[in-house]
């Protein structure tokens, strides 16, 4: 849990990601890393700004460039499940792309 690490099951789609932004290259990123809510605060900041940094630098060692990725940790500021059991707190360790270029925008602002 407490793991900065790239599981190899994960190289499958770290692997479509390079091959999505070597296809489209006008797109750009946030990583965003995120924690469950073991732990202290600050740990936890910690810990999901290793995780969408070794995302990131995954991405650059596989040729995607540098300026087109950004990567961020919220910690456990975003769950997407409840702490409280197990599953929850494996659904909320996590890694997650948000498109940040201009298209990506302009779709977001005719919402």
């Amino acid at each position: 849990h407490d793991r900065s690490r790239i599981r190899p099951d994960s190289f499958g789609i770290l692997d479509t990601v390079v091959q999505v932004l070597n296809d489209f290259p006008e797109i750009t990123l946030e990583i965003q890393g995120h924690t469950d809510s073991n732990g202290r605060d600050r740990y936890n900041m910690r810990l999901s700004r290793a995780r969408a940094s070794a995302v990131r630098e995954y991405l650059v060692r596989h040729g995607i460039a540098a300026e087109r990725l950004t990567s961020n940790g919220y910690g456990e500021t975003q769950p997407i499940e409840s702490n409280t059991t197990p599953e929850g707190r494996a659904r909320n360790r996590r890694v997650e792309f948000v498109r940040t270029d201009a298209a990506a925008r302009e779709a977001q602002q005719s919402l």
